[in-house]
């Protein structure tokens, strides 16, 4: 599995590195496998969610992506049962943590996320 976030967000960033330190395969939106995993989106659209690609070559994006990421760390594969029983919540809750990255990793002391890039 491949996780890829936005490596100018400071939260995004710390998480990215806490999957990478588990084993997860992680790679910022912005380089070469991100190019070739998100060809057919806009870069707004690439810069606005968390992607998640398995083995099969499947890509799931923002909260969709949370079962894939959470079943590949064995302590979290109950959180993915969660999100798949509870859908709704859980892309509400995506929804206001990726709205509010930038002001998440300020509080949080982390680099504070770059203003969105135009296409």
């Amino acid at each position: 599995m491949l996780v890829l976030f936005d490596a100018d967000c400071g939260i995004c960033s710390r998480l990215a590195d806490g999957l990478e330190r588990r084993g997860v395969g992680v790679s910022p939106i912005r380089s070469a496998a991100g190019d070739i995993e998100l060809r057919d989106l806009p870069h707004a659209t690439r810069n606005a969610a968390v992607h998640a690609v398995d083995a099969r070559g499947r890509r799931l994006s923002g909260a969709a992506a949370l079962p894939l990421i959470f079943r590949a760390l064995p302590r979290l594969a109950w959180a993915a049962t969660l999100v798949e029983v509870l859908p709704a919540p859980s892309r509400l809750g995506y929804a206001a943590v990726a709205r509010n990255r930038r002001t998440l990793s300020r509080m949080l002391g982390l680099r504070a996320c770059a203003p969105a890039r135009p296409d």
